[in-house]
């Protein structure tokens, strides 16, 4: 029996001879092309808005309101900084004892203010500015603007002190926040609380435990990132509240009110 030889035609053969070659190549490019321009980041990072940053988790629900508070150009909406406040007390009380003290202090101006947000005069109390006009003795220590401004000193010191841990990348964070609260409220506070701030100090919770408080169930690279938004979103509202109280001519230095005449 005689058998055919079947012979391919040469530019079959050379084009399936081409592509058995060029596809494994083809592929591979595209891989190391994915890797090379793929973000060296945790799975949970890679999405628009990380996890912690969620609405069911403390730091996405503190940051919802007090971006909302930003959104009148040149103002500052009163109703949403407080509801930011609130979620920032949450967030913090966790954080251990030096922070629960300043969270404590913080809740019992929060109320004043709130009370004047809902009371009977709350048509001038839903903007800075409204209330600023309102208030004819800001320097009075029941005033909304008062009561605003140690709630603005707290602000500083939380927004220096979490900005710090994101940054700085060792353990004992301690020091780190007492530097803070040294400059930013402590020349306000008298000698024994000074004292008990910086025992307080002295038993701060670590770097790593601090981030898992901060985003129970996350990774720290993820609390980190979002610990820094937190930071950056403090520091925005901070901005905002330092530059209208400084064009109302209510600073002198750092964040004190002027005295009225004759006080």
């Amino acid at each position: 029996m005689k058998v055919k030889l079947l012979f391919l035609d040469s530019k079959i053969w050379t084009l399936r001879h081409w592509l058995s070659c060029a596809l494994p190549f083809t592929i591979f490019s595209f891989m190391l092309l994915f890797y090379l321009t793929g973000e060296k980041v945790e799975p949970g990072l890679q999405s628009g808005e990380l996890h912690c940053l969620g609405p069911d988790h403390v730091p996405g629900q503190m940051i919802r309101p007090f971006r909302e508070s930003l959104t009148t150009e040149g103002d500052l909406q009163l109703p949403h900084f407080l509801d930011g406040w609130r979620k920032l007390v949450m967030l913090l009380d966790p954080l251990g004892t030096l922070f629960t003290f300043a969270t404590q202090e913080a809740s019992a101006k929060l109320s004043v203010l709130e009370s004047y947000s809902h009371g009977p005069f709350s048509t001038h109390y839903h903007t800075f500015s409204a209330m600023a006009d309102w208030e004819q003795n800001p320097s009075e220590q029941s005033s909304g603007l008062y009561t605003l401004v140690l709630l603005h000193r707290a602000l500083r010191w939380a927004q220096l002190c979490l900005s710090g841990i994101t940054r700085v990348q060792k353990e004992d964070i301690g020091a780190l926040c007492g530097e803070a609260y040294q400059r930013v409220l402590g020349p306000h506070h008298p000698w024994l609380i000074r004292q008990a701030a910086n025992l307080a100090f002295l038993t701060f919770p670590r770097r790593s435990q601090l981030l898992v408080l901060v985003c129970p169930g996350s990774s720290e690279l993820e609390a980190q990132e979002a610990l820094s938004q937190v930071a950056d979103m403090l520091e925005a509202v901070y901005n905002r509240t330092q530059g209208l109280l400084a064009e109302r001519g209510l600073l002198t230095e750092g964040v004190t009110l002027k005295p009225t005449e004759g006080r």
